[in-house]
């Protein structure tokens, strides 16, 4: 058996540009794996197939697991299966990748499994048919992300504490960059945020195209923000196209706290996977 961590994602900036012609839209995000986390075990069968513990999901083609296991057969030409155990931790259709997390964690797991057929970056440029947050999940760290999300640069990594908050509703992605077309993008341009990040970052240059979207269709994400802020938080906002919010704290100790008080879930950076 194989035993792999499914890390989620922070986006801490996201800055959303124009669509491309391939329809997708140009991205500059500060990527982050924490600590919360799906966990996945497989083992070598004859046929793919999917468990599911811990929430209400499905187990059938659409989901991004067993969508990983069939790509990794396709294109390994290995002939075989997996027996694939998913206990969902991370929420669903919150904005932290749970998703991605799965179909990178199962990617990893049967390349192990089946004695490496992949490189490393093999395995990225595959990945992307899974979707676009995919090859960083399956990297881990502290990375920016342009592109659509595909295109990683290694750029200085932080040891970061999180406190989490979840919203009320289920934010659809496709709805969300809808909305985002049809309003002002009030964060085209997320270059001076990167600038102060190798030194000293400054928050208040880091933002989300889809926030003010976001807290429009979900009336806890600007309660939630004011929260965290008013325990601590040096910066709060919304991952991915949201509802979660997160706040980053200087020290653990003051996240556990804050974590305490608001009832939200604590998570630190994992800068290696």
């Amino acid at each position: 058996m194989i035993c792999e961590n499914a890390y989620g994602k922070l986006n801490i900036c996201l800055s959303v540009g124009a669509r491309a012609e391939n329809g997708y839209h140009l991205l500059d995000s500060l990527m982050q794996t924490v600590s919360l986390c799906d966990l996945i075990s497989l083992e070598k069968a004859d046929a793919v197939s999917l468990t599911v513990k811990g929430q209400r999901l499905s187990c059938g083609e659409d989901n991004l697991a067993v969508k990983a296991a069939r790509l990794f057969f396709r294109e390994s030409g290995i002939s075989g299966g997996a027996s694939i155990c998913l206990e969902k931790r991370i929420p669903q259709c919150a904005g932290l990748g749970g998703g991605s997390a799965d179909g990178a964690a199962v990617l990893r797991g049967l390349n192990r499994l089946y004695g490496s057929p992949f490189t490393a970056e093999q395995l990225e440029k595959i990945s992307l048919e899974l979707g676009a947050d995919v090859p960083f999940c399956l990297v881990g760290g502290t990375k920016r992300a342009r592109g659509i999300g595909e295109k990683l640069s290694a750029i200085k990594e932080r040891k970061l504490y999180f406190v989490l908050l979840y919203g009320k509703e289920r934010l659809s992605t496709p709805e969300m960059y809808r909305a985002l077309d049809k309003g002002v993008n009030p964060y085209p341009n997320a270059e001076a945020f990167f600038k102060s990040w190798e030194n000293t970052p400054d928050y208040s240059l880091c933002g989300n195209s889809f926030l003010p979207f976001a807290a429009e269709r979900d009336g806890t994400v600007a309660e939630h923000m004011a929260t965290l802020k008013a325990h601590g938080a040096v910066y709060s906002g919304i991952s991915g196209k949201g509802p979660t919010v997160f706040g980053i704290f200087a020290d653990g100790e003051k996240a556990a706290a804050a974590a305490k008080a608001v009832g939200g879930v604590c998570a630190e950076s994992v800068n290696k996977i």
